[in-house]
């Protein structure tokens, strides 16, 4: 999943730049879009809804659902967890309004300086000719789904897993893609994707993998805690 951040100062058009994006988004893809709710006003929940009552009194997560749609409140929520929730879903790509001082790859929209700017005050064509230009982020089976997609494989015994790593490990493409071909050339592996991920100056790699039967997927987890695991260990297997 692709994310693009757009970033610029109050009332410079950003809102209006992701709609028109949103407009012209090829039909076959994919869109999630997270939007900055901090500030100076903070979104208030409206009084007397049922869902704002039971979120008043303690829930954790309280979820709304009509015939059209739901509507989730999640207390101590972040970006990163949101953009899982959205790779989970199946999206392509993530539009991200606002969150500034998160370093993602951006398109600006007006005079802000930033030193990730991919595009300034583009119009919605050049946003999708340039996605290749933005930071990817899966989630453990959102990078499965992509681990699928690629290898044609909709059987076999699929297996996720995290390893938490330095930042330099996370975003080095050399070292990851020596690890995905490692995991990949495991006996019985069919197919796997290796996917570094930093946020919050944490590294976190992430492994998905499609194995002929359960001895190929113990080999592929093998190889990865192998290699990540002298990075850190892993943080958990699913």
């Amino acid at each position: 999943m692709r994310v693009v951040q757009f970033a610029g100062w109050s009332k410079t058009g950003k809102t209006s730049l992701i709609e028109e994006v949103l407009r012209a988004a090829p039909p076959t893809t994919v869109i999630g879009v997270i939007k900055h709710l901090g500030g100076t006003h903070p979104f208030a929940l409206e009084p007397g809804r049922d869902t704002t009552r039971f979120y008043e009194q303690g829930a954790r997560a309280v979820t709304g659902i009509d015939r059209e749609k739901g509507v989730t409140l999640l207390r101590d929520d972040s970006l990163e967890a949101a953009l899982d929730r959205l790779s989970d879903a199946g999206c392509d790509v993530a539009l991200v309004e606002g969150f500034k001082t998160v370093p993602f790859a951006r398109v600006v929209v007006g005079d802000l300086p930033s030193d990730r700017c991919v595009l300034r005050d583009p119009v919605p064509a050049e946003v999708f000719a340039a996605l290749d230009r933005f930071d990817e982020h899966y989630s453990p089976q959102g990078l499965l789904r992509a681990c699928r997609r690629e290898t044609g494989i909709e059987g076999g015994i699929a297996c996720t897993c995290t390893a938490p790593a330095d930042r330099e490990h996370a975003a080095d493409h050399a070292s990851l893609a020596a690890l995905e071909a490692r995991c990949a050339a495991a006996p019985g592996v069919i197919g796997a994707r290796v996917h570094g991920r930093v946020y919050a100056e944490r590294g976190t790699i992430v492994l998905a993998l499609v194995a002929r039967d359960p001895a190929g997927a113990a080999a592929g987890l093998a190889a990865f805690d192998a290699i990540a695991g002298d990075t850190a260990g892993l943080g958990g297997r699913g």
